[in-house]
């Protein structure tokens, strides 16, 4: 069985699915920047530049489709961990392109599990949602009742049970049930609630708000990286076969609590107010607060990261042109295009 001590991570080689999106850039960076060898596979249909940000004799780059059996058993070759971010992420891309939905995120990711298995790579991280939950009243752990309400959150309960199903002693994997995701990132994202406010109240001086009411749990992008590693280098005694949620108590907000924060950061940062724009139309009907004791039991987690930092961060990007045009398309996930990614 492997060991992920200090001072040993060089002799390592992890595999990271996906490595070239919005969380696996900074995972991969951070992976890195611990001395882990990183070999990143990603088909880039949102575009290559952000990878590019990443300069490492530890690094590999593989681009490759990994609904191509062949370019999936090449990748995990020589792998000794492989942590699977790869997907239709996100319920508007799930419904633009049902069907490669289906086979991204069930189909192949069994056929990943199956390889890694056979490979005789025990340590196999798997990216799922809290979104499985669906709609709860009660505070959400992992053992409770799934209630999807889309396809995507489908597509992830179907995987999870696939990948389960063939655990054994030798292959033991973790499925990751991930909270909203908010933050910067060099592959940036505009359509995550947290994002989005920032942008629309940079670029339109408003926060907009549909419903409000509604419970979301919320994580940073780097506290979600941070998550990742210490899955990684757990003993896989203890986190092989589980199921975690990966998030902050503290951080099961209700929507309108988002804008809220949004705005006085904005605010602090700035001296200008932010006028929050509620409607009472939703179309997104999840609602669930979300448990995280598993993961801070068993692997120390917790969450570091705050919304009004990662705010500030995101409106001194935009300020300074980093960003140029956030509402460009290769920003949004359901677009499936890169042809508008910006350089520089």
């Amino acid at each position: 069985m492997m060991s992920y001590q200090k001072g040993k991570k060089m002799k390592r080689k992890i595999l990271v699915i996906g490595g070239g999106g919005y969380l696996g850039i900074v995972l991969v960076r951070k992976l890195l920047e611990l001395g882990y060898k990183v070999r990143v596979l990603d088909s880039f249909i949102y575009g290559s530049r952000a990878i590019s940000c990443l300069s490492s004799p530890l690094l590999e780059i593989v681009k490759g489709d990994i609904t191509h059996a062949e370019v999936v058993t090449k990748a995990i070759n020589n792998s000794d961990a492989v942590i699977h971010l790869a997907a239709v992420v996100g319920d508007p891309a799930a419904k633009a392109r049902p069907e490669l939905t289906i086979n991204t995120n069930y189909i192949a990711s069994l056929s990943i599990a199956s390889a890694c298995k056979l490979s005789g790579i025990n340590k196999f991280i798997y990216a799922s949602t809290c979104s499985v939950y669906g709609i709860g009243d009660e505070i959400l752990d992992e053992d409770s009742p799934l209630n999807p309400v889309s396809l995507y959150a489908k597509t992830k309960i179907s995987s999870e049970k696939g990948i389960m199903s063939i655990a054994n002693g030798e292959f033991c994997p973790t499925i990751m049930r991930m909270s909203t995701l908010y933050g910067y990132s060099p592959r940036m994202r505009f359509d995550l609630v947290v994002n989005t406010m920032t942008m629309t109240a940079f670029t339109e001086g408003v926060i907009k708000v549909f419903g409000g009411n509604q419970w979301r749990p919320l994580l940073s992008l780097s506290d979600a990286a941070d998550a990742y590693i210490k899955i990684l280098e757990a003993d896989i005694s203890v986190i092989g076969g589980k199921i975690y949620n990966v998030g902050s108590e503290k951080q099961n907000y209700r929507i309108s609590q988002v804008a809220e924060q949004v705005a006085g950061a904005i605010e602090e940062l700035t001296g200008k107010k932010v006028s929050i724009r509620t409607e009472k139309d939703n179309q997104d009907v999840r609602d669930y607060k979300v448990s995280f004791e598993r993961i801070r039991r068993d692997t120390g987690f917790e969450a570091k990261t705050s919304i009004n930092e990662a705010v500030k961060e995101i409106w001194m990007k935009l300020e300074s042109g980093e960003i140029k045009d956030p509402k460009q398309k290769v920003y949004y996930n359901h677009y499936f295009d890169s042809s508008e990614e910006l350089i520089g």
